[in-house]
């Protein structure tokens, strides 16, 4: 058997398929917020998995269980699942929601690659988040890499913040790496929330879902979103206002920002 299990063959014609991941890319639950909004927001349907077992060290990412009344009913591994909607885009979404791999990630890859084939996805992006030193009382920064110099030029004429990075990755760059191979355009948007955040950073999710949608033509109304965003803009100055230590950190942030005007440019 392979290492993807299907439910259901939707028919899809060149869908874009959007990834997000948890695990180490994940700083403030962008990426894992960000697909699970759109998961939700869409009604997608769930047609397929990968299978995990060997995928995680399960000393690092534990199972799940359940018992009931001393018997175990469930036992579950890290889940890596693809949703879709049909009825959006020219040829439909594919929403992929996982989890980064501990080990074989060009195998984890390589079952990607098979739903990307096996339905002719015409792009591909991936969310990640990271923790940086950006406060939260400025726009989120949204930055980009990619797999295609055409894609960076276009997107650096639409004034978004290119990466410039060399160092240790996560596995959305080897997923660039081997679409460019396949000849497939692939964008990787990363959201940038305050190190200083606990929790779901739910204003950098608003902005990424915001610029995502834009991005490969979605129309959806993030009213609801919006207003979750304001209210936890709402509750974090009041946390800052009551906490000196932390209005002292806000405020070296923002005369750093301010003062140069920083854009982070940092992905994995």
């Amino acid at each position: 058997m392979g290492l993807v299990r299907y439910f259901e063959e939707p028919e899809l014609r060149g869908p874009v398929m959007v990834i997000g991941l948890r695990g180490w890319p994940d700083g403030g639950r962008v990426s894992s917020g960000s697909v699970s909004y759109l998961i939700s927001k869409l009604s997608a349907k769930r047609f397929a998995e990968i299978d995990s077992s060997g995928f995680y060290d399960l000393t690092l990412k534990r199972p799940y269980v359940k018992y009931r009344k001393g018997v175990i009913m469930e036992y579950q591994l890290p889940d890596n699942t693809f949703h879709y909607v049909g009825d959006v885009l020219d040829g439909g979404l594919i929403l992929f929601l996982g989890e980064e791999p501990s080990f074989r990630w060009f195998e984890y890859v390589d079952a990607l690659l098979e739903v990307i084939r096996r339905f002719s996805v015409s792009r591909v992006f991936t969310v990640g988040g990271l923790l940086d030193r950006i406060p939260h009382t400025v726009e989120p920064v949204v930055t980009f890499s990619t797999n295609s110099a055409e894609e960076a030029a276009r997107l650096s004429r639409l004034e978004m913040d290119a990466t410039d990075y060399e160092g240790p990755s996560s596995v959305h760059s080897l997923i660039l790496y081997r679409l460019k191979q396949e000849r497939i355009v692939a964008l990787s948007l990363w959201g940038h929330s305050p190190y200083y955040l606990s929790g779901m950073d739910l204003q950098t999710i608003y902005h990424v879902v915001k610029r995502l949608s834009e991005l490969i033509g979605l129309e959806v109304d993030l009213n609801d979103l919006k207003l979750e965003c304001d209210a936890f803009r709402e509750r974090l100055d009041s946390e800052v206002k009551s906490n000196e230590e932390l209005r002292n950190v806000v405020a070296e942030l923002e005369n750093e920002y301010y003062l140069s005007r920083r854009r982070p440019y940092y992905v994995s």
